[in-house]
């Protein structure tokens, strides 16, 4: 459509007018849709309190015209006409990071392609604004070198020749369905560990679960391990709740062991702008890490401290609060579990031998529990020893402390990665030490105060049951060695990363084996998702040993819809959708609301509520994709429901039912029926649904309006949230430990969780409720014990209290003693040699003891390029834009100056474990000698480094060749000799052109119209380097986290050698995996013969009882 230029000058003249009459500020930024909005044949942006509207009405999001911006710059086609788009808003949810940000795809409904991506105002946590990443979706969408169809590894060829052959999707659903059903028809134990699905950044909150309980599999993995499992440890330890919700935008301290305020994942622009609010109300932002993020940047206070010594100052801040008395003693008393540990005389008799108690407690009163803190910790935990462990100026822990006594019980934090995901004992130094030191001061759950997610989010993404002929899934009756080895049975999540060490140690194999476990030897089906293990693991090469064994792997394939180093080793590529172009349900605790996003794609929405309807409902969005001409790109949840009826095509296997529609038997169900089984789960959104619904059917007066008026009322709450995208169910979750029991008076009953993580909801009769009068715990006598179930409040109510197994704060975590570690019951460092040495699972395997040579130093790889996102920013020509060169070696300048580096000199980084005493081997990045670094310590982000092994690829099948990541990735020549392996870049990024595509047209892959821009590529991509390789595994003895930092020894290279050479010897990799294995774990089985505590969360797949119990030979 197209309006003239005189119509279009009267139209922007009324626009300023209106604008030079009205003053003030935006107080909304969905405004209400007025009488007089439209002029002209584009729709007039309405004025809101004085200012122009972020976005348009909400009403209408179905229709919206607007003046195409190229056109409006250049005064019109011709100068003649200007032309008008009219789009359609469909929401979304950003897939760049964990944040789920809303999204608002402007499709244009008449070619049926996303002209932008903008944030959603209904989005309660973003609330319509998006970084860089969100934007940068449109250009993700329309990459030329994404994938249009799906691929087949080609006959005779072997993983990783870069042989394919296009095939079908029947193709694939037809053979992959066939081995999963061969593999399950044998029903024996190994049958239910051997279909794996490996996920990186899942994105969504309970689909996939559900997906592999269905199928009876404990064979879930992800890639949590190696990025917050210690943060979550030292939380689980405290709350049984493994995930931090602090309150930013109400806190007078922000403080932070990470970079969070502006360059982290977790959550990004969100979290940004609340500490941002806060800092504006007069909060301070203080920042531990050695490196000057642009975090610390802005701090109030940066406290630039060796890696691994956060416990070190935590505690000893915390000592100073003990020693002065500024603690909230009412708090501790009512809310830490303090008399467990004053009963605990095994443990006291430990500390008092190892010297951190210099007498035993005398008396069992809250007063002696205080004389115990100031002995514990008050007596040796000073600021001058923290300074001297962390090697800052005790000036800086005394500002610190300062801010800490101003704040009071308004300190937020956030306990996830930084220093827990890059030191052995991280676990200890981020949360367990943190939430201590928090808590203390009474922050714990209130106003500006950490919380726990429990309560601020929403997953019912595995809740679709009641759309399904099948119900809830039954309990898995296996547990899976591979995820959840027996040396670590504490681990927070799975031990992912040892994947490849664990198929191939036929040794350990054999060594559980022959005590009765039924440990797998290999893997049939290995799916890896949103995961490119080749690449973000440490010892990747030894990934690409396995996945090229096809004895250790047998079929492989990869959801994907992008190249990737480890796709090049699939056995299928099957190209799934993005941010907006498939369907979850996704909320995290990114504010003190419990809201619910909800991602899905756009042009299929756009296509239905223009009427059309897919000739397969089970495959609507492939079907969608298609005609629109983006692709054969289809999307997980399809794909999983379509493949289980390919895996049990009769239903002989019971998997079948678990994703027939209760409406229409023998069919799948469709994504309406499940989400809207799913969302019918959230009271409030049910009742706003039916009357949006209600109000759809009483305004429907055109036949399309009619009939998405009568879809409204079958599906209510899908079609709500297929309008809106988010949902906000809960505001202002505060102090959920002080919720009240779930009681039926009528019935004289109480409902509470179950001791087990896996057992859901149990029911008590209230006169079996008791009361501890001493910890005022509320209890039931049971068959295996007591089981405490809540708190008596101060006036009286029975409150839920914490998850953890006493009710309260775990400050002394007694299941740690009973399964072998009750050293580290309670918070607690090391301060002498003697007690490092005997306690080194708590001392960073960086620690600064460990640099004997004077070219030694302490690596940190883990910190985030804020647009550069792992592996999922490759794909956009945009960030790998403006993430290019931000991946040097940062030095201390006077490190430098000492060793003779300086700005841009190679440097070859040579990799040392301080456990095996093993070097791997090195790789070369190019030095930034910077003020901005604590001086003994490196930082080189591992976020870059990406690479491909060859440019073109020509698939058999197809007349144009496809194209590996030309915006993101140099080429590389790859060598083996023996068990030695060199990398070497040969060739940079290039700038290339796009030309249409007859198959897919105009508009279709590769997207010629949307990458005229591609000849303006002025980076070459060398400035990075695949350190991963390189890194030995350190799978922390007690969470299983691999702890990312690497002692290195820094050389200058030698002749011919340049920044990204890497050379490593996967041997000595493997050696370290198991000298970290054998030295310092302590294996199951535990109490009653236990694989794990049956309190501890175990996520994904719910197992029975049984499941937990290790077999007896």
């Amino acid at each position: 459509m197209a309006i003239h230029r005189r119509d279009f000058m009267k139209a922007a003249a009324v626009s300023a007018g209106a604008l030079s009459a009205i003053v003030g500020s935006v107080r909304s930024v969905v405004p209400k849709a007025k009488a007089g909005d439209k002029v002209g044949d584009f729709d007039k942006v309405p004025i809101v309190n004085g200012d122009l509207a972020a976005y348009p009405p909400f009403e209408k999001w179905d229709s919206w015209k607007e003046l195409s911006g190229e056109d409006w710059k250049r005064g019109g086609l011709l100068r003649h006409d200007v032309k008008v788009h009219e789009h359609m808003l469909v929401p979304t949810i950003c897939n760049n990071c964990e944040a789920v940000c809303g999204l608002t795809a402007w499709v244009d409904k008449e070619t049926l392609t996303v002209r932008k991506y903008m944030g959603n105002p209904l989005h309660t946590g973003s609330k319509g604004r998006n970084c860089a990443k969100g934007y940068a979706v449109q250009s993700q969408m329309y990459d030329p070198d994404r994938i249009p169809f799906p691929l087949k590894r080609a006959p005779g060829s072997k993983r990783g020749d870069g042989r394919w052959v296009r095939t079908t999707w029947d193709e694939a659903l037809d053979t992959i369905g066939k081995k999963m059903n061969e593999v399950l028809k044998s029903g024996d134990a190994l049958a239910k560990k051997s279909i794996m699905h490996h996920v990186g950044r899942p994105n969504e909150s309970g689909f996939t679960g559900r997906v592999w309980a269905s199928l009876g599999q404990d064979f879930q993995n992800s890639h949590t391990n190696i990025c917050s499992a210690n943060g979550r440890f030292g939380s689980l330890l405290w709350t049984n709740d493994d995930r931090s919700a602090p309150d930013w935008e109400n806190a007078r301290l922000i403080f932070l062991i990470s970079s969070h305020a502006a360059d982290a994942g977790h959550y990004f622009q969100q979290a940004a702008g609340q500490i941002a609010a806060a800092r504006k109300k007069g909060a301070k932002l203080v920042v531990l890490d050695p490196r000057l993020s642009n975090s610390a940047g802005i701090a109030d206070l940066w406290i630039p401290c060796w890696p691994g010594s956060e416990a070190a100052i935590q505690l000893a801040i915390g000592a100073e609060l003990i020693r002065n008395q500024q603690y909230d003693r009412h708090f501790i008393e009512q809310w830490w579990n303090w008399q467990d540990f004053m009963a605990a005389t095994d443990v006291h008799q430990l500390y008092l031998d190892r010297g951190f108690l210099s007498k035993l407690p005398s008396g069992d009163s809250f007063e002696a529990f205080e004389a115990v803190l100031m002995d514990l910790y008050g007596r040796n935990h000073t600021l001058e020893w923290a300074a001297q462990e962390a090697r800052v100026p005790v000036s800086m822990l005394r500002k610190l402390y300062d801010y800490v006594v101003y704040a009071g019980d308004r300190i937020s934090s956030f306990f996830w990665r930084a220093s827990a995901a890059g030191n052995r004992g991280g676990w200890m130094s981020s949360s367990r030490a943190g939430i201590f030191l928090l808590s203390l001061t009474g922050n714990f759950g209130g106003v500006g105060a950490l919380g726990v997610h429990h309560g601020r989010h929403i997953s019912v993404g595995g809740k679709g049951h009641a759309g399904t002929a099948g119900g809830k899934p039954e309990h898995v009756d296996e547990w899976n060695e591979l995820s959840w080895p027996p040396e670590w049975p504490l681990a927070s999540y799975e031990l992912s990363f040892l994947l490849p060490h664990l198929l191939t140690d036929t040794e350990w194999q054999k060594k559980w084996q022959a005590k009765g476990l039924t440990v797998p030897s290999k893997v049939p089906v290995w799916i890896p998702r949103m995961y490119n293990p080749v690449w973000i693991n440490p010892d990747g090469f030894r990934w690409i040993e396995v996945l090229r064994d096809e004895s250790k792997m047998e079929l492989t394939f990869n959801p994907s819809p992008i190249w990737s180093e480890t796709n090049w080793f699939m056995d299928y590529i099957l190209p799934v959708g993005l941010s907006g172009e498939r369907h979850d349900q996704h909320s995290e605790p990114t504010n003190v609301e419990a809201w619910a996003g909800f991602r899905q794609p756009v042009l299929r929405v756009a296509l239905e509520k223009m009427g059309w309807e897919p000739k397969d409902p089970a495959r609507a969005t492939l079907e969608a994709h298609m005609k629109a001409g983006l692709g054969e790109i289809w999307e997980e949840n399809e794909l999983w429901i379509n493949l289980a009826f390919k895996a049990d095509p009769d239903g002989s296997l019971g998997v079948r039912k678990y994703w027939e529609s209760k409406l229409n038997p023998g069919k799948p169900v469709t994504i309406a029926e499940y989400y809207d089984a799913a969302f019918r789960g959230l009271p409030k959104l049910k009742a706003a649904a039916e009357k949006a619904a209600a109000d759809k059917a009483k305004k429907a007066k055109t036949p399309l309006e009619k009939k998405l008026a009568a879809f409204a009322q079958k599906f209510p709450c899908y079609d709500l949230m297929r309008d809106r995208g988010a949902w906000t169910e809960e505001t202002h979750v505060y102090e959920q430990h002080k919720h009240h029991l779930h009681k039926d008076e009528a019935a004289q009953t109480v409902t509470v969780h179950a001791p087990q993580f896996w057992g859901g909801k149990v029911t008590y009769p209230l006169d079996q409720v008791q009361t501890d009068a001493r910890t005022k715990q509320l209890y039931v006598e049971t068959e295996e014990g007591r089981h405490n179930i809540g708190v008596v409040g101060h006036h009286g109510e029975w409150e839920e209290g914490f998850e953890t197994p006493s009710r309260k704060l775990d400050f002394y975590a007694a299941w740690m003693k009973d399964w072998g570690w009750p050293e580290y019951s309670v918070p607690i460092y090391p301060v002498t040699d003697a007690q490092k040495q005997q306690m080194e699972h708590v001392v960073s395997h960086v620690h600064h003891a460990y640099m004997t040579e004077p070219n030694a130093f302490a690596l940190n790889t883990i910190f985030r390029l804020p647009y550069n996102i792992h592996t999922r920013s490759v794909n956009s020509k945009w960030l790998m834009e403006i993430s290019q060169n931000h991946a040097p070696l940062w030095m201390a300048a006077r490190d430098a100056e000492r060793l003779g580096f300086r700005r841009g000199d190679p440097v070859k980084v040579k990799v040392v474990d301080t456990v095996s005493g093993l070097e791997s081997g090195y790789f070369i990045a190019q030095c930034q000698p910077t003020e901005g670094q604590a001086p003994g310590t490196l930082s080189c982000s591992h976020h870059a480094g990406r690479w491909r092994v060859m440019n073109d690829i020509q698939v058999e099948g197809f007349d144009t060749p496809l194209h590996m990541n030309r915006t993101g990735t140099p080429e590389v020549e790859i060598k083996e000799q023996g068990t030695v392996r060199t990398m070497h870049p040969v060739a940079g990024i290039q700038p290339f052109a796009v030309k249409a595509h007859k198959e897919f047209g105009e508009k279709g892959w590769p997207y010629a119209e949307f990458n005229h821009d591609l000849h303006n590529i002025k980076w070459d991509g060398l400035s990075g380097v695949w350190q991963n390789a390189t890194h030995h595994p350190h799978p922390d003895p007690l969470s299983g986290m691999h702890c990312w930092h690497q002692k290195v020894v820094l050389e200058k290279p030698g002749p011919g050698e340049k920044v990204g050479d890497l050379k490593v010897d996967i041997q000595a990799t493997y050696d370290t995996y198991k000298a970290w294995r054998d030295k310092l774990t302590r294996p199951a089985p535990g109490p009653g013969g236990l694989r794990r505590p049956e309190h501890l969360k175990r996520p994904w797949v719910p197992l029975t009882r049984s499941a937990y119990k290790m077999p007896t030979t």
